[in-house]
């Protein structure tokens, strides 16, 4: 007589367990694999290699496969149990209700973590090798399964095509999220250099950025009126060392057209007191402040310009881009010889710095660890200091972040120019009062 009458029961159930695990992490390994991880697969030439290949040219027919075999030993496996614990329950005479439920208990959870989530996570972490391991087995049942995941499949094609499902004919070779995994990997190991990263990042990134984030703002455009003189114009050029120079009539929001310095050339020698300006200026691009820069390098190319000028929504002028600012979202900043080196902070001791309004918060929180939020309201501490006082501060106000003091070191018209921050720890009473 058998000593154990159960124990047969329990080995079966675990092995089941077992096959059910094979299912699951085969099909979140096959499923894992994309064209990267397939194309060192045909690189390997390996028998497993091509096994795992050839299963994958017909994905939805391994997938019914798997999920026949899945659903098999899943429900055998939850009819052994629950046959291996009424007879226990029987025999120490406990209710059916309470026995089912315990049942239902158990196996949920054995099936759960060892046959759901311990293979799924094994397999996500190396889908390529796990693929690779279980393909022999895979293989066998695949075929011997053929027959009814080949009616399955052609089901499943009749339903998709009624109901107007339409698959894609053809996959992407990576995701943009894959190759920007791909590019963190290969700084992490050496393969990339941080400013190679850093580019490539920008290459993902440019059709997301609008004209607004990188135009020049209204208040630091370089402009002269139409009743300018032309020697008065070459000074501006000379001085602020720009080729392309917005002229307007009035005011900003008025801008009339652009002048290249290389139409003045031929007037500087000669008498040019009664040329008009606006007859030398070329037609002005104008720009919504929400246009992307791939459409707006498109449409430079297209108009054969450098320079656009940023209208508002009420069609004030907001600022102006040049194709220079759309390079430098790629490559970094650019500078030529007429360019000057100016610093957006300059340290007094470790605790005080002069810091530019315009300098962004990002910048800032790294260079000080001030942690002033970030926030689509503002992109620099100027814009920060004016959400925060609701109005233009005068020379030598202040305003307190946490530990740090604000002071505007100078102000001009209407602009913040520099920031005196000094750190000054609040006192435990200020804390408190401050947390209150």
């Amino acid at each position: 007589m058998d000593s154990d009458p159960y124990s047969h029961y329990i080995v079966l159930f675990f092995i089941l367990l077992v096959l059910s695990a094979f299912f699951s992490g085969s099909e979140t390994a096959y499923f894992s694999l994309n064209k990267l991880l397939s194309q060192k697969l045909k690189e390997e030439k390996s028998l497993a290699a091509k096994r795992t290949l050839s299963l994958l040219k017909h994905p939805r027919r391994l997938l019914v496969t798997i999920l026949i075999g899945n659903t098999l030993v899943n429900v055998t496996a939850a009819s052994i149990a629950a046959l291996l614990v009424m007879r226990i329950a029987a025999q120490i005479g406990m209710s059916t209700n309470l026995a089912i439920f315990i049942n239902v208990g158990i196996v949920t959870f054995l099936i759960l973590v060892l046959s759901e989530i311990t293979p799924k996570i094994v397999a996500v972490k190396n889908p390529k090798s796990f693929a690779k391991i279980v393909s022999s087995i895979l293989w066998v049942l695949y075929y011997m399964l053929l027959p009814i995941s080949f009616i399955l499949d052609k089901f499943m094609e009749l339903m998709t095509s009624s109901f107007g499902f339409k698959e894609h004919e053809k996959e992407r070779l990576l995701e943009v999220e894959d190759f920007q995994t791909l590019l963190e990997i290969g700084e992490e190991q050496g393969d990339l250099e941080a400013n190679e990263k850093e580019m490539l990042h920008s290459i993902f990134e440019f059709g997301d950025t609008s004209v607004r984030e990188i135009m020049i703002p209204r208040t630091d455009v370089v402009c002269v009126s139409q009743d300018v003189s032309i020697p008065e114009l070459v000074e501006v050029i000379k001085n602020k060392g720009h080729t392309r120079i917005p002229v307007y009539r009035e005011t900003i929001d008025q801008i009339q057209g652009i002048i290249n310095a290389k139409d003045l050339l031929s007037l500087v020698s000669q008498d040019n007191k009664n040329i008009d300006i606006i007859e030398l200026a070329r037609p002005a691009l104008y720009v919504p402040e929400s246009k992307k820069i791939d459409d707006l390098l498109r449409l430079f190319q297209k108009e054969r310009q450098h320079m656009a000028i940023v209208v508002d929504e009420y069609g004030g002028t907001s600022g102006i881009v040049t194709l220079e600012d759309i390079i430098e979202e790629i490559v970094g900043e650019i500078r030529d010889e007429y360019d000057k080196e100016t610093s957006l902070y300059r340290k007094i001791n470790e605790e005080t710095y002069i810091v530019n309004a315009k300098m962004d918060i990002e910048s800032l929180n790294e260079l000080i660890d001030i942690h002033i939020p970030e926030s689509d309201d503002y992109e620099t501490l100027g814009g920060y200091i004016l959400e925060q006082t609701g109005s233009l501060p005068k020379e030598n106000d202040i305003i307190r972040h946490n530990d740090y003091i604000l002071k505007m070191e100078r102000v001009e018209k209407n602009r913040i120019i520099h920031i005196r921050i000094t750190f000054e720890p609040l006192s435990q009473a200020e804390r408190s009062d401050a947390e209150n």
